[in-house]
């Protein structure tokens, strides 16, 4: 009897200490559209809301409204003092073509442009952007 309490009272702990661990936070970032540097697939919002308790973060832009339209998950990278890193891929049906468009963010912790690159699966095409991003946590 006494061990049961006993295990309820250290899952109790185990989950709190679990939840207080987690960390949630939001990237709103903006890149400045231009036609050169992907001319629509690079978004000019993107939001990232990443809750480490999840085993994914989640992403959406316009782009991703466009072709699918709710939040997508995205995989969280390497994670330094400096920077983090995510990607995401979906599949953009389009006048009879389905690329699967492949994407992926860095942020720079240290106040340096953000960087969002996009290339369709299956073909040599890659654009670019710089933008910044404001990160919030709750």
């Amino acid at each position: 009897m006494v061990i049961g309490r006993f295990c309820v009272v250290l899952l109790g702990l185990v989950m709190v200490s679990g939840a207080a661990a987690a960390k949630v936070s939001r990237l709103e970032c903006s890149f400045p559209q231009e036609s050169a540097r992907g001319g629509g697939w690079v978004p000019e919002i993107l939001v990232v809301e990443d809750d480490t308790s999840k085993p994914a973060a989640s992403v959406f832009d316009p782009v991703i409204r466009h072709f699918v339209g709710t939040p997508i998950d995205a995989v969280r990278g390497e994670e330094t003092r400096a920077r983090i890193t995510y990607s995401w891929k979906f599949t953009a049906q389009n006048k009879g073509q389905a690329p699967v468009m492949q994407y992926r963010l860095t942020y720079f912790k240290d106040g340096r442009p953000a960087t969002v690159e996009a290339q369709p699966g299956g073909y040599d095409n890659k654009w670019s952007g710089e933008g910044t991003c404001k990160q919030s946590s709750r």
